[in-house]
């Protein structure tokens, strides 16, 4: 197989991983690391609550979340980038 072939491949496949929300293709080895520390899962604290109404990027999570507060939906928002190396976030709130 030609090299331009395998890297048209290789992207495809990272593509596929990207749009099907698999964190674990981007973990190290587990071998040069432990199986816990390989992928990064940040958990919102405690009492918040995911807003699935929500999808989109830094600052509009951040706008959604002061206009929650601001019409009495909730009195806390934090956002959250859930996989690595994508703009997009998830919205918590606490009620």
């Amino acid at each position: 197989m030609p090299r331009s072939m395998q890297r048209t491949v290789y992207c495809a496949l990272l593509a596929i991983a990207f749009v099907m929300g698999a964190p674990q293709a981007f973990a190290a080895p587990a071998r040069s690391q432990p199986q816990a520390a390989s992928v990064a899962v940040v958990t919102p604290p405690a009492g918040f609550v995911h807003e699935d109404s929500f999808y989109g990027t830094a600052s509009a999570c951040q706008t959604r979340g002061k206009s929650g507060i601001a019409d009495g939906s909730w009195i806390a928002y934090v956002c959250i980038q859930t996989l690595p190396l994508t703009p997009f976030q998830d919205l918590y709130v606490k009620k």
